[in-house]
């Protein structure tokens, strides 16, 4: 552990490693500035609560580097020095408070400290509703310190008829437990890990022909007769015309289309800023579309993003009017990657087109299409039994690769 005077200068020099680590002011014992891996730094007091060298070791948070200047901390360090001296424990009175902070109140400080910091606008999104619909209500009142692993299991266990949605339920929990364990310090452990998650079937759901067809008709008659909003039909062409996912649909800006080029130059997509190339049929329906607000699918004259369940609510009235059984939005995204990888895409052409950040996704499409390869194969050996073929009738012992003429 290094001891030097902790200075503004100092402090702004830090740099982070792959670990925590703290440097310790050479002028006041046990105060100084912890670094995180994640590079944010902090004022700390570390102290003993009690006499001698068997009394436990306690470690106080001030503030962060950007909300105060050492010399402000250093004054804060001294009067918690100070009250140690008197026999108090700063640390244990500031953990007791912490633990009486309700979830809900935890809920909240996960939004705006880490949440709108560190998560895209799609995910926050979904964030919002699980802890809305899921953790909030089964959760809201109990104190952060009293959650317990059992309280967690049986919560978990309720959902098992939705496991997707109960494994991402879990998933935003354990990541608020980690928060208060690492970072907030309200509790010494995280209840969450190690609770196994449901297994997830993959789903190989794909929109075939007569399907597809049923679709359009069912979009075109809407339409027509001005039952659905268009916003909604024009997300349903596009995700189905260029395997867009639905939140990149949903916050697609006009400013990103650039039809003179046949492109959508999509902001922050799941993997970041990527580039769509639209076909002469997406360029049509854009161009057909009536230009309003800032989003090419928004509502309220296109000045709002459709969420998940204002899109979810038409799906669901699109799948019971044409009869469409087990049938995601979702499923538009991989029915575009069948039929690339049948049209002889390869995991490479695949990956750029849909978005992925590798071709593992993507090579799976390709591996599981036997027509490309099929349509291959006959190619090839076409053209190698052609030239193999014998100009001449062979021997008796030789069986000619020509096929035998017809009588």
């Amino acid at each position: 552990m290094t001891q030097r005077r902790i200075t503004k200068r100092l402090v702004d020099g830090l740099q982070a490693t792959d670990r925590d680590y703290i440097i310790w002011d050479g002028a006041l014992p046990g105060f100084g500035v912890r670094v995180r891996p994640s590079g944010s730094k902090s004022y700390v007091v570390q102290y003993r609560a009690g006499r001698g060298r068997k009394a436990p070791s306690r470690r106080v948070t001030i503030a962060t580097s950007s909300k105060l200047s050492p010399d402000e901390a250093r004054g804060i360090a001294k009067g918690i020095i100070g009250d140690v001296a008197r026999s108090d424990d700063p640390a244990a009175d500031r953990t007791r408070k912490r633990r009486e902070m309700t979830i809900r109140e935890v809920a909240a400080l996960y939004i705006a400290d880490h949440v709108k910091a560190h998560n895209k606008p799609s995910w926050a999104r979904e964030i919002d509703s699980i802890l809305n619909t899921r953790i909030v209500p089964a959760f809201g009142t109990k104190r952060i310190g009293d959650l317990t692993r059992a309280d967690i299991k049986r919560w978990h266990s309720r959902m098992v008829a939705s496991p997707y949605r109960a494994n991402r339920c879990l998933a935003v929990l354990r990541k608020i437990l980690s928060l208060a364990h690492r970072e907030w310090e309200l509790r010494d452990d995280n209840p969450a890990i190690g609770i196994k998650p449901f297994p997830e079937a993959r789903r190989e759901r794909f929109f075939g022909p007569e399907e597809l067809k049923a679709i359009g008709r069912w979009l075109a008659k809407v339409e027509l007769d001005g039952s659905a909003h268009r916003a909604f039909i024009l997300a349903t062409r596009l995700m189905l015309l260029t395997g867009m996912r639905l939140g990149e649909v949903a916050t697609a800006h006009w400013s990103d289309v650039d039809l003179s080029a046949n492109l959508i130059r999509l902001r922050d997509a799941k993997s970041g800023a990527r580039t769509v190339p639209l076909n002469s049929q997406a360029v049509a329906f854009l161009a057909n579309a009536q230009r309003r607000g800032t989003y090419v699918c928004g509502l309220n004259g296109g000045n709002n993003v459709m969420t998940r369940f204002d899109y979810h609510a038409f799906w669901r009235r699109l799948t019971k009017g044409i009869g469409l059984a087990n049938a995601r939005p979702h499923d538009c995204r991989h029915t575009v990657a069948t039929l690339g990888a049948m049209a002889g895409g390869t995991a490479f052409t695949l990956r750029d087109l849909l978005g992925h950040k590798t071709i593992a996704v993507t090579a799976g499409y390709v591996a599981r299409t036997v027509d490309p390869v099929r349509a291959l194969s006959e190619d090839v050996g076409g053209r190698i039994g052609a030239a193999l073929a014998p100009q001449s009738e062979p021997p008796a012992h030789v069986v000619s690769l020509r096929p035998a003429a017809k009588r």
